[in-house]
């Protein structure tokens, strides 16, 4: 059975290149284009792995990580490994990802191969 990633992301662009590697490489893929579907996602699914783009408007990247992890652990469910997708290095939002114990970072323009190694080391 393929492994499912929640990819997190509001920019067309990456949401089509992130789907098509990951697919081509045999992971289920859903979309969520903001924090708030993918906090209703999380709840009607499980997932494997999520990657959030940390810069969105409205509730972004990491803040929907948050809000996915404190659901989680409010239904006593399993933690779902996280890699933050970043084109910036924001010191307070970095702070803030970085308590939530992320996988990796992965800065855009981000290398296909390095990706794939990094969630292959942490879901198969």
């Amino acid at each position: 059975m393929a492994k499912k990633i929640l990819v997190i992301d509001d920019e067309e662009i990456i949401i089509k290149s992130l789907s098509k590697l990951l697919e081509k490489n045999g992971y289920e893929v859903f979309i969520a284009k903001n924090g708030q579907d993918a906090l209703i996602m999380t709840e009607e699914k499980s997932f494997d792995l999520i990657l959030a783009d940390i810069r969105m408007p409205g509730m972004n990247g990491v803040e929907a990580v948050d809000a996915i992890y404190k659901e989680i652990s409010a239904n006593k469910r399993k933690k779902i490994p996280a890699i933050f997708i970043t084109v910036y290095a924001d010191d307070m939002i970095e702070n803030k990802a970085k308590s939530l114990s992320p996988i990796a970072y992965i800065y855009k323009p981000f290398d296909s191969a390095e990706l794939l190694n990094k969630i292959k080391k942490v879901i198969g």
